[in-house]
């Protein structure tokens, strides 16, 4: 137990004496500025010292170096201000020269100036300088070069390069130049990059490249030159992916009296050659009508017209098909134009012939039948002498002693194949309709069935001496 509290003690006396010491280091506040630290054997590196007194009473500090007179000399300027007082809170700027007195080699050296306050502060400040050679050409450039950049790359995006150069000796590499060469058009560039001596430097640029370059592997090479000299290359491998979008499809159509041509214009976006289906929906009844090299079939549910195209990157080819409405069209005005025709010359009056069996025989045969002329003008205007015209077969006779209907005949005459018989009507108005009825008395009995002829009627339109004539059907009667 007597162990561990001895420990503690120990521990706690160590942080104080740190923590005093952190709080001492405070009293002052020293900060070296470089004015001129790149120079050559015969000139002096120059930097600036500046000191704050952050104590609450008077402080004298001296500047030296303990390098001085061991190679260099190191002093500030002037001489004077080897000791610097200050007040509290004051703050000072003291010039430090340092000059090389042997012949050294091109490089980077350190020299170290100590600042000590006569409170016991003492501060060890770096003075870092670049000592270059008296002819720089003589040395031979020396860089080292790393390339940052996707080895896949996917040619419709834009590419990000970067370069991380560093200058590897004291040269001053002003006029250098980074070129890319390469087998791909959009990467042959041609950069200019300024090195200071041992400095580094980050060049990042951008490529667009050819969304249409061959998928394969290339290499790029960076060749970095110093006038005509080649100081270093670096080589770089990278893929160009394939790609296999959808073509891409521009339908565009005309229209020529009741005929559409359609064009589809077809372009591989992608950089491979391959074949695909393209297809365009087209209804049923359209289909009917179009002729093409397409092949008419379902495509997603959808009734759709499809060819097969190969095309290679950046490839375009049209597709043409017709869709001819024009035999439709003549079909149509043709059926037309013979409706138009036959109203126009369509009989104005309709006749319909009936008859029915006013008696039978006992033994089923036909004794005597009644028969019915429907006249109606079917027109708005009125037509005049009107004649109606029928034929009884030589089987049967009118029956003159009945009611012969509305209309009684105005003649009655027999001939050697039967009978006709007329009636007359002076004017028949539009759309009238008048029905004549009359009676047949067969001269045997009819087993089997009667054919009863045509009626006929003859009429005059109104303003006009040519006369037409109007047909009624031919009516059978029995079995």
């Amino acid at each position: 137990m007597k162990s561990l509290s001895s420990r503690r003690i120990l521990f706690l006396a160590l942080f104080f004496s740190v923590l005093l010491a952190s709080l001492a280091a405070a009293n002052s506040q020293i900060v070296v500025v470089p004015l001129d630290n790149e120079i050559k054997p015969t000139e002096a590196a120059s930097f600036r010292i500046e000191i704050k007194n952050l104590e609450s009473q008077q402080q004298r500090y001296s500047i030296y170096s303990l390098q001085s007179g061991q190679g260099w000399n190191v002093d500030p300027s002037p001489l004077s201000d080897k000791i610097v007082e200050l007040d509290a809170g004051e703050k000072r700027s003291v010039l430090i020269n340092a000059q090389p007195l042997e012949d050294f080699p091109p490089g980077i050296y350190n020299i170290f100036v100590t600042v000590e306050s006569d409170l016991g502060e003492r501060y060890d400040q770096k003075l870092k300088i670049y000592l270059a050679p008296e002819q720089p050409l003589d040395y031979r450039p020396t860089i080292r070069a790393t390339v940052d950049m996707p080895e896949k790359i996917d040619p419709r995006e834009t590419v990000s390069i970067k370069l991380f150069v560093e200058n590897r000796n004291p040269l001053n590499l002003r006029d250098l130049r980074v070129i890319i060469e390469s087998e791909i058009l959009e990467f042959s560039k041609e950069i200019a990059i300024d090195l200071p001596p041992l400095g580094q430097k980050t060049v990042e640029f951008s490529v667009e490249p050819n969304p249409f370059q061959q998928p394969k592997e290339y290499t790029l090479f960076f060749v970095f030159k110093r006038d005509e000299e080649t100081v270093n290359v670096v080589q770089q491998k990278i893929e160009i992916l394939p790609l296999v979008p959808g073509f891409s499809l521009d339908v565009s159509e005309e229209k020529k009296f009741f005929k559409i041509f359609t064009t589809l214009k077809i372009t591989n976006t992608g950089n491979v050659r391959n074949t695909q289906e393209v297809s365009i929906p087209i209804s049923a009844w359209r289909a009917l009508f179009t002729t093409g090299d397409g092949e008419v079939r379902p495509i997603d549910e959808k009734r759709s017209l499809v060819w097969a195209v190969t095309l290679g990157p950046n490839e375009t080819t049209t597709v043409q098909f017709v869709t001819n409405y024009r035999m439709l069209f003549y079909i149509l005005a043709i059926l037309m134009f013979f409706g138009v025709f036959s109203w126009a010359v369509r009989s104005p009056i309709v006749v319909t012939k009936r008859a029915v069996t006013a008696k039978s025989a006992e033994d089923g045969g036909l004794s005597e039948i009644k028969i019915s002329l429907d006249v109606r003008n079917r027109t708005s205007k009125p037509l005049r002498d009107v004649v109606i015209i029928d034929h009884v077969p030589a089987i049967a006779n009118v029956q003159k002693s009945l009611e012969l209907g509305t209309l009684k005949p105005v003649s009655v005459t027999p001939l050697k194949q039967g009978t006709k018989v007329i009636w007359s009507l002076a004017e028949l108005d539009g759309q009238e309709h008048r029905i004549i009825t009359y009676k047949l008395k067969a001269k045997l009995q009819i087993l089997g069935s009667l054919q009863l002829p045509r009626a006929t009627v003859e009429y005059k339109k109104k303003g006009r001496k040519r006369a037409g004539k109007a047909y009624s059907n031919v009516f059978r009667l029995g079995a």
